[in-house]
């Protein structure tokens, strides 16, 4: 196969540098036959991406020129298929070379960063995309090419506009990090479509990570038609928001003022507006006050919900996946409490548990039958060999739960993705004890 000529140590991008003629065998057949020789022999034809491999023949119209692929170099045909072989001797079709120019556009991101970094071996070419945005992650020993890999990555790229590179680690708090423009138009507000739903939000300033879309979807298949949700570090919505289109009551917080901001707008924009409500809070606060107002809600009897609808406005997506029945009837939101609880900060998602010690003995005073205990979905990192062991003892830990009896707790850890060689990203789901919920004393641990 063809590769483009080597620029090695090239930082700035000369497209011209990447021209390239080589001579290809061809056969000279009969126009009529072409077509069945594309679909025959497609293993001898030629493969270049943007390069077409039946030309005009100057001999006349009647006749096409079939190239074949560069790993057969002689007219005599050796290396070709013995079917394309049989063919040529019974037909008499001649074998002749013909000349192949080749350019800046034939070549992929991959086959042109491999001519120009140092090892001929690796090419970063991997990214997450955002929307328009390519976001890299580059190493220490790529950043001296930094413009030209941004280059090549829009070129070869044909949605996106705009690359960057992260330049530090996630910020805890806010859960951004600072990034730089390699390539393109700078231009951060990004749109994303995922489980039937319309993202808006300033990449810059927000957290948004497209690989875990199959956990928020998986996350999301959990909450039944009428269910409760307290999502505590709800972020830009990409729990809260599909959660609520398919029949769910949402209370959605997140403490970035920022994120608090898109969130409002996609639920706006994807018509989530009557079963969404947005909180710009810390979480251990939102966690009680939330707890303690959807109880008080409920006082006089069980929420209702407007029907499902039918389709989102915020673009041609396909509706939620519902029945019809569910598209016209009210939904009774019967629980006294919510029924699940997400919180989506792997770094430090488990030490607000804390928060649910004796949270059920402040809100309804004693024991109340009534008052379900949630299912608590809590995502976290973990370097351990014995990853379910060291989550649920770190989650018993910061619940004030007996660690020695980590093994009783009706609790199940979900893989989510290896975020690192050593490091892994879990879901912790677990049903909050109920000697937690009604403990008698809250916890101490400071807010984060």
């Amino acid at each position: 196969m063809f590769k483009p000529p080597v620029q090695r140590g090239m930082k700035e991008l000369d497209k011209s540098a990447f021209n390239l003629t080589r001579s290809v065998v061809a056969l000279r057949v009969p126009t009529k036959s072409v077509g069945k020789i594309k679909s025959d022999l497609e293993n001898d034809v030629l493969r270049l991406h943007k390069v077409r491999n039946v030309v005009a023949d100057k001999s006349g119209n009647d006749h096409k020129l079939v190239l074949l692929r560069p790993e057969i170099t002689s007219t005599e045909l050796s290396e070709a298929s013995e079917q394309l072989q049989k063919l040529v001797r019974d037909n008499g079709w001649e074998a002749l070379t013909h000349d192949v120019s080749m350019d800046y556009e034939n070549w992929s991101a991959d086959d042109i960063l491999k001519a120009v970094l140092p090892d001929p071996n690796q090419a970063p070419t991997a990214y997450e995309q955002i929307g328009h945005i390519a976001h890299m992650n580059l190493r220490d020993e790529y950043l001296e090419y930094k413009n030209i890999i941004g280059q090549v990555i829009i070129d070869k790229s044909p949605t996106v506009t705009m690359v960057v590179n992260k330049l530090d680690t996630i910020d805890n708090t806010f859960r951004n990090f600072k990034m730089e423009v390699l390539a393109g138009e700078t231009n951060f507000i990004a749109q994303v479509r995922e489980n039937d739903c319309v993202f808006r939000f300033d990449y810059s300033k927000v957290y948004w990570n497209s690989r875990l879309h199959q956990e928020h979807e998986r996350l999301i298949g959990k909450f039944k038609n009428g269910s409760s949700v307290c999502d505590v570090m709800a972020g830009v919505g990409p729990f809260a928001v599909p959660a609520a289109r398919r029949g769910s009551l949402v209370w959605a917080n997140d403490l970035n003022p920022a994120s608090y901001a898109a969130l409002t707008d996609n639920i706006k924009l994807n018509k989530a507006q009557d079963r969404v409500r947005a909180f710009n809070m810390d979480g251990r606060d939102f966690i009680r006050q939330a707890f303690a107002d959807y109880y008080a809600s409920t006082q006089n009897g069980p929420l209702t919900l407007p029907p499902i609808p039918r389709s989102s406005s915020a673009s041609r997506l396909r509706p939620a996946p519902v029945s019809k029945q569910d598209q016209q009837q009210h939904i009774t939101v019967a629980s006294r409490s919510f029924d699940h609880v997400v919180m989506n900060l792997p770094a430090i998602a488990i030490e607000f548990l804390d928060a649910f010690r004796g949270l059920f003995r402040r809100i309804t005073g004693s024991s109340d039958s009534s008052a379900n205990l949630p299912l608590i979905h809590a995502h976290c990192f973990t370097k351990s060999e014995e990853p379910e062991k060291d989550i649920l003892q770190r989650a018993c830990r910061a619940m004030g739960y007996p660690e020695e009896k980590y093994l009783e707790l009706d609790a199940e850890v979900f893989f989510v993705r290896k975020v690192a060689p050593h490091k892994d990203m879990y879901c912790l789901s677990l049903s909050l004890p109920r000697a937690v919920a009604y403990a008698d004393e809250p916890s101490d641990s400071n807010e984060v």
